[in-house]
């Protein structure tokens, strides 16, 4: 019989996995060290098809397997899996017959609960540079801006909307490509929990290792990132060589939707 597919906030927390996980490879490479799914699906005592249905969204993580992703990656459970971190401060509670920790039960993201308090509640998006490389998914994130410095955007904006915070980044655009709607060094905010490619949409895309702003379009069966500056090619967008890192969600204060 078929799993059931995973709820939103399910892919939502693999998101987050696969971006822990795609940390811990690059950590690891760069000390020489092993990194492939195959090696990290022997330290964590399960195969590596598990290993990738976990990472993809395919199969649900439980809390013996959020521990285990835990103690590898060297990161928090509410890192990764809030919902997990907070059963499994339940569980310590019920077997010490204490009080669930409320140090892990706030990771919970806050879902369609605007007041007239938080209406003009504003939330702090990190700054920062993606590291990328050719043909892999995963991807770290580095200081890039002068002033460190944060995008501020509404709360409401937020809950509206379902995102997880955990799951938006504020990196700049590059280049003329996508002039007028982006110019060099503008601040867009992206989802890194949406990667479904949908025609006409704006994604951030790791294209044979550089963070590019394209617009996707669907055209004879094939994807191609397309630049609104007429001066730019489409580039066919397939398979490693093309890899969507998140969603163009916001930009310059304003929510960002699709263009024709």
């Amino acid at each position: 019989m078929p799993a059931n597919p995973l709820t939103k906030s399910q892919l939502v927390e693999a998101a987050l996995l696969k971006q822990k996980f795609g940390e811990w490879q690059t950590a690891r490479k760069e000390i020489g060290a092993p990194a492939s799914q195959e090696v990290a699906a022997g330290l964590l005592g399960f195969n590596q098809s598990a290993l990738s249905q976990y990472l993809n969204g395919k199969i649900p993580l439980n809390v013996e397997a959020a521990i285990k992703f835990s103690a590898l990656l060297g990161c928090a459970v509410g890192d990764f899996s809030p919902s997990l971190a907070a059963q499994a401060s339940r569980y310590a509670a019920a077997a010490h017959g204490g009080a669930p920790d409320e140090s892990v039960t706030h990771f919970m993201p806050r879902i369609n609960r605007v007041t007239t308090e938080n209406l003009i509640q504003m939330v702090q998006i990190k700054k920062s540079n993606l590291r990328l490389q050719a043909g892999v998914t995963g991807f770290e994130t580095e200081q890039g801006f002068e002033d460190g410095g944060t995008v501020a955007v509404p709360l409401e904006w937020i809950e509206k909307n379902d995102y997880v915070t955990q799951c938006l980044l504020a990196i700049k655009v590059k280049g003329q490509s996508m002039e007028p709607a982006f110019f060099e060094d503008d601040v867009v905010v992206i989802n890194i929990a949406d990667t479904k490619a949908m025609d006409r949409e704006i994604y951030a895309v790791n294209y044979n290792g550089e963070a590019v702003i394209k617009q996707l379009v669907r055209k004879n069966q094939e994807w191609y990132l397309h630049s609104f500056n007429s001066e730019f090619d489409r580039l066919l967008c397939r398979g490693g060589e093309c890899i969507i890192v998140g969603k163009v969600v916001w930009q310059e204060a304003r929510s960002f939707s699709r263009r024709r």
